[in-house]
């Protein structure tokens, strides 16, 4: 199981710098060749960044769209607790890769791989060093 950033859906929302490759990245688990997953935490991240461009509705349509085909992996107290004593000065990453940690994940497939601390077996890699190996 792949865990997919927040910052993934964003490159493709906003068409950042990278969309090719992050929507190669979300196409192959639409097309079930790849086994990913979100943190809950991302829901209402992209609610609140994809609500400043666009509609109520547009934004429930794009959001539900894009993430479809994820499985969610739940916000719990344990997830949260870890996130809190992390070494990693970004919560919201923080919360990302225990998400991860708690979901069994390989990887989790990010934007800002800085950010992160590889741990327990978890490896940290762009959508292009994901498409790289693969």
């Amino acid at each position: 199981m792949i865990l997919f950033d927040v910052n993934i859906f964003m490159d493709v929302l906003e068409e950042r710098t990278g969309v090719e490759s992050s929507t190669r990245m979300i196409n192959l688990v639409r097309e079930r060749r790849l086994d990913g997953c979100i943190s809950a935490l991302t829901v209402p991240v992209l609610w609140f960044l994809a609500e400043k461009n666009l509609s109520e509705t547009e934004s429930k349509k794009v959001i539900s769209e894009i993430i479809q085909d994820f499985s969610i992996i739940p916000l719990d107290a344990r997830t949260l607790n870890k996130a809190f004593g992390s070494e990693i000065d970004d919560f919201e990453d923080a919360i990302q890769l225990y998400s991860a940690i708690n979901g069994k994940c390989e990887s989790v497939i990010t934007r800002n791989k800085k950010d992160f601390r590889p741990n327990k077996g978890i490896s940290i890699l762009t959508p292009e060093e994901f498409l790289a190996k693969s």
